[in-house]
């Protein structure tokens, strides 16, 4: 008779889209923060609403190259739907360039430069990284959806997103909801073919966010948050 641990099974069992969404719920209610960095992607999207039911007022921050950047544009939606207060970060090109520094990762100039913004209205912020590695999320997910490729993006997150996150945030806390245990041994019991397929990535996340946000946020295309100073325009095609 095994007596611990109690629930044994959920080593094997794969979690209802239920039970995914209360796991992502919960881990963000821990936070105990009510401030976000929002992109207008599903992910910080969803993780708005997740926020909206648990606090009365929210402070929401986006960066982007110019107004017509696609992250402003559903930034702006998803705010306004649920009634944050939202603050939009539009660096001149000048203030751009004497942010580099040599050695700078795809990214670190616009991480930098958000959280030195934020830094001016708060000292903590959720941050929605990890979930796009834990719910194949990235294009080439979708190319070759396989064992390999999951492990490639999970064993890459800690060097190329969490490091250079944890240096270029400077004093401001952070918090990834996203990265903690709860969330992570969630996902690593659901098959990759349940994640992705040659019609949607992320198929957990979407699902979730189809019962909640407009669907010109859960259908946009996906941009990393490395293009966020990049000269995109909007395009709904």
């Amino acid at each position: 008779m095994i007596i611990s641990p109690e629930n044994w099974d959920y080593i094997y069992t794969v979690p209802t889209l239920n039970e995914i969404e209360q796991v992502l719920f919960n881990a963000v209610a821990r936070t105990n923060c009510n401030n976000l960095c929002l992109s207008g992607g599903v992910d910080s999207s969803l993780t708005l609403h997740f926020m909206a039911q648990i606090y009365p007022s929210i402070r929401c921050f986006t960066i982007a190259s110019s107004l017509e950047h696609p992250d402003v544009y559903y930034s702006k939606i998803i705010a306004e739907k649920y009634k944050a207060e939202h603050l939009i970060y539009i660096p001149a090109k000048a203030e751009i360039e004497g942010s580099k520094i040599e050695g700078d990762l795809q990214g670190d100039v616009a991480v930098r430069m958000l959280y030195k913004f934020i830094s001016k209205y708060t000292d903590e912020v959720i941050a929605t990284d990890c979930i796009d590695e834990l719910d194949c999320g990235y294009y080439p997910h979708q190319k070759e959806p396989t064992d390999e490729v999951f492990r490639r993006f999970i064993s890459e997150l800690e060097e190329y997103h969490l490091k250079p996150l944890n240096k270029n945030s400077g004093n401001i806390k952070v918090y990834l909801p996203y990265a903690t245990k709860e969330v992570v041994l969630t996902f690593l019991r659901i098959p990759i073919a349940e994640k992705v397929n040659d019609r949607v990535r992320k198929s957990h996340i979407t699902a979730i966010a189809s019962k909640y946000l407009p669907t010109e946020i859960v259908e946009r295309r996906k941009y990393g948050f490395s293009s966020a100073l990049e000269p995109v325009k909007l395009s709904k095609e």
